[in-house]
Parts: structure tokens; sequence; C-alpha cells
């Protein structure tokens, strides 16, 4: 089953450059490699979604300049819809600068740009009528213009019968936690790491947490562990599932994989089990090159992943 998948949150450019490790203050330390990359967390999904055979759309906003044309070329290329993308004349297109340390853990220096001029003025409210499901990025709750206008988008959606998920992200769960919170009852799907967790419910034990997360209205809490796999949790039942063993080598987007992965397996009502073990292919195989979008997998590349682990059932 195909589904039509809106996205609403950050298109950035991503610096990215390995480096031996961090220096302390007021030191410095240089790398051999620099890649330009496509990403930002919704950007991120839209194309992951879009290589495993569903159809997306992007809202969000980037500037009229150099980098905003090479995310516009990228998402054309990956066939994601972009017809209610704005462009600002002002302000920017949002680039982060991303640090990645030998064990492959990314660190982040962001500048959000236009990202946050998400204007409710220039959008189109039929598109997000018509979606099967809304996907949020915690980061589209942190400012104003961009946090009104997707309060607006929700309340369509939600209007209109979509399914909506909310991946939280580190930032918005310690910067904004009320304003995460506050919009947890209109939450079908709810994707968060275990920082998010321990912010917004003051735990650092995932089976604690992830019940606690459910009181607030979620059908389904998420919980992405890393190298630990996921643990997946609803009202009827829990499931623990494990990652893979793969050597990792940049961990940005990773966690927009597995969105994708399980979002792929609730459109399809797959089963949790099988829709965990999915999600947690699509986010390890991800952290096997560098970049965020440049190194989502497509159907094939899991199909044989999978075969290689004994689970060639999943797909």
């Amino acid at each position: 089953m195909k589904a039509f998948v809106v996205a609403v949150g950050d298109a950035n450019v991503d610096l990215i450059a390995p480096v031996e490790s961090f220096p302390g203050k007021g030191g410095e330390v240089s790398t051999d490699k620099l890649h330009k990359c496509a990403g930002g967390s919704a950007a991120n999904l839209c194309v992951a979604l879009a290589r495993l055979g569903q159809d997306s759309r992007f809202i969000g906003r980037m500037g009229d300049d150099p980098l905003g044309h090479f995310l516009i070329d990228n998402f054309r290329k990956e066939k994601v819809d972009i017809g209610q993308l704005q462009i600002d004349e002002k302000v920017g297109t949002g680039l982060q600068f991303i640090a990645i340390t030998r064990d492959g853990e990314r660190t982040m220096y962001g500048f959000r740009g236009a990202n946050i001029y998400l204007s409710a003025d220039e959008m189109d409210m039929v598109s997000v009528k018509s979606s099967h499901v809304l996907h949020i990025s915690g980061y589209a709750l942190l400012s104003d213009p961009q946090r009104k206008t997707t309060i607006k988008i929700l309340k369509v959606a939600r209007e209109a019968g979509a399914l909506v998920s909310l991946d939280v992200g580190v930032l918005p769960a310690t910067r904004a936690t009320n304003r995460v919170c506050s919009i947890l009852r209109y939450v079908d799907v709810l994707f968060l790491g275990e920082r998010e967790a321990s912010a917004l419910v003051g735990t650092k034990k995932p089976e604690k947490a992830a019940k606690d997360l459910l009181k607030f209205g979620p059908k389904i809490v998420a919980l992405k562990l890393g190298r630990k796999g996921c643990f997946i949790l609803t009202e009827m039942e829990r499931v623990r599932s494990p990652a893979f063993p793969i050597k990792v080598v940049d961990t940005t987007g990773a966690g927009d994989a597995f969105d994708a992965g399980f979002l792929t397996g609730v459109i399809g009502e797959w089963g949790l089990k099988r829709t965990a073990r999915f999600a947690n292919a699509i986010g390890g195989l991800s952290t096997t090159k560098i970049g965020a979008q440049s190194a989502l997998p497509n159907m094939q590349e899991v199909k044989r992943f999978l075969r290689r682990y004994g689970n060639a059932e999943v797909v």
C-alpha cells in the first residue's frame, strides 16, 4: 500500500567533516575531507520515503541562494513533491556544520535560517487535507512563525483524518518541552531517543519513559536506542528489537531513516515486530555511509541487507 505523506520541518545543507577528536576550549582540529550533503530532519524523511516507494511532500522554507538551489535540485532528483516549498528572498537557507568522530557519532552546529519563517499565508491547505500521513519534525515547534504554521497544519490534517507522527529531536525536547508535550494528544506515532524521552518525562529508563509518554495521548511510542535497537510500546503490545551488527560510519540522519522505515510498516499494516525490524534495518543501513540523504537506502538495498541477516521475510 502506498500513502501520501506530508512532512513539515527543516531542510538544510550539511557540511560534514570527519575529525579525530574534539579539541579543548581555544584548541584547534583539522580535517582532510569536507562533504556537502542535503539534510534537515523533515527533508531526510521525505527522501527516505521516496526511496522506499512512498509518495512524499516536503513543506518548508529556504533561501533563494546557491544552497537552496542545491536542495531543490536534490528534491527533484529524488522525486519528492515540493509544490508547497516556500522561497525566502531575505533570509538564507539553513546550514549545519557537522563533525563526525571515529565512532561515527555526529556533533552539530546549526544555522536554521529561512526554515523558521515558514508562513501560513503562503500555504495551500488543500495539499494537507489530501494527505494520509502528516509527519512533524520537532524543530518546527521551536520558533515562530514556523511553530504557528505547523500547529495550523496539524489541526487541518487531524480534521481531515490523517495519521500524525512526530519526531521530537534533542533541541525541541530540552528547549521547547511544554510546546512538545502540548501537542502529544494529537499524535498517533511518537518518535524519540533516550535523551529526548528523559527531557520530557524525567526518567532514563526507556520502558518507564515510554509508558509515561503513552499517557500523553500517542497510540504508539517508538523509542530509538541507537546501538541497542528500539523499544516500541502501545496500550496492547510492547516490542524490543535489536540493532543490526554493522560498522557505523556516520549517524547523521539515522533517526529520520528509522522513522521512514517505521511509517512504511505502519502504512502497510505490517504489525509492530516486523515494522520495528524493518525500521532498524533502514536506520542501520543509513549509518554505513557519510551524509543523511546521500546514505539512505532504496528498497532493493534493504531487501539484500535483510536477506544477509536472515530476515528476508520482513519485506
